[in-house]
């Protein structure tokens, strides 16, 4: 009987028999090498089904949690599907649930899979509109605590995918989404360092889903999030992070308005470089403005925080 799907088609598997003697079997020309385990050559990516501890062995947190595993010592244990390495260009329907303003400038879109999308949060997907522009949006929602997808919108003047949902869509419509993409997310952290968020604009998306899968999985060092705006009318969420700031020992909420004096001022690479005096033992997440993150990611290790803990997710605008 058939276990494994392999590019939607089904494969048959022995008993014993690992993924990649039968997916050559069946075929399938995947590259190989060693057959041990060893250089990973014929890594693929599971996106259902239970992954042998032993087909990740030695490889890096994130792609563990992203399905990757390597095919020559994967005996599956169960129904898998299988798609390769990166292959996640395959589109999921979605119909909006919700369209609400943050702010003047920032909308929050809620959608419902037609059918299972596995990511973590912080990850970002690929959304296609019925007249084929294509945005990339980072994930703001947590897969398990909501059965949505909640992305955040920046209203541009001349941002075609922002006009089309603000304007003309409206809940029940169909979109289109592939992905998820990105590694920017909680997993492979130890729970006591502490965890530095830090993001302008809609680097807020991100942030909002790794802060709360952090606190959902028991993060006990400090977190603290520092959110930059031009204005006031920038800082949107501000309210449910003041709320979470007051209920969490540990999470503090740092809002960045530079030129201005008081709470909530000055420059964000500023309160980030100088308030963190654990630079070597903390883990960051820097997302939003390009030029902010490059010139805070290359700052803050020149400083002495570790290069492997420090995880970008730069927003570059659509041509």
């Amino acid at each position: 009987m058939a276990i494994l799907t392999f590019e939607q088609k089904p494969i048959n598997l022995a008993p014993g028999e690992t993924l990649l003697a039968a997916l050559l079997a069946a075929g399938v020309i995947l590259p190989n090498s060693c057959r041990a385990g060893l250089c990973q050559t014929c890594l693929v990516q599971a996106v259902e089904g239970k992954v042998p501890a032993a087909a990740q062995q030695g490889l890096p947190d994130t792609l563990k949690a992203q399905g990757y595993l390597m095919a020559c010592v994967c005996v599956p244990e169960g129904p898998m599907t299988i798609v390769r390495a990166g292959d996640m260009r395959k589109r999921t329907g979605v119909s909006i649930r919700s369209i609400d303003k943050l702010s003047p400038t920032v909308i929050r879109l809620r959608l419902e899979p037609e059918e299972p999308f596995s990511y973590r949060a912080g990850q970002f997907l690929a959304l296609e509109a019925p007249d084929g522009t294509l945005r990339n949006y980072s994930i703001a929602s947590v897969p398990e605590e909501e059965s949505f997808l909640e992305l955040h919108i920046r209203l541009l003047p001349n941002g075609r995918m922002g006009r089309l949902i603000a304007e003309e869509l409206s809940c029940g419509d169909r979109l289109a989404i592939s992905g998820p993409f990105g590694s920017c997310f909680y997993e492979g952290l130890d729970p006591d360092q502490p965890l530095i968020l830090a993001g302008t604009g809609t680097g807020l998306a991100p942030l909002w889903g790794i802060l709360r899968d952090a606190l959902r999985r028991g993060h006990r060092g400090p977190v603290r999030l520092y959110h930059g705006a031009l204005d006031r009318g920038g800082l949107y969420l501000a309210e449910e992070l003041q709320r979470l700031s007051a209920s969490r020992a540990n999470f503090s909420y740092h809002p960045c308005i530079p030129g201005e004096t008081g709470p909530g001022a000055g420059d964000l690479s500023a309160a980030v470089i100088n308030g963190e005096p654990r630079l070597a033992t903390a883990a960051f997440f820097l997302c939003g403005n390009p030029d902010l993150v490059s010139h805070l990611k290359r700052t803050l290790f020149l400083k002495g925080a570790k290069l492997d803990r420090l995880r970008t997710d730069a927003f570059r605008p659509a041509a």
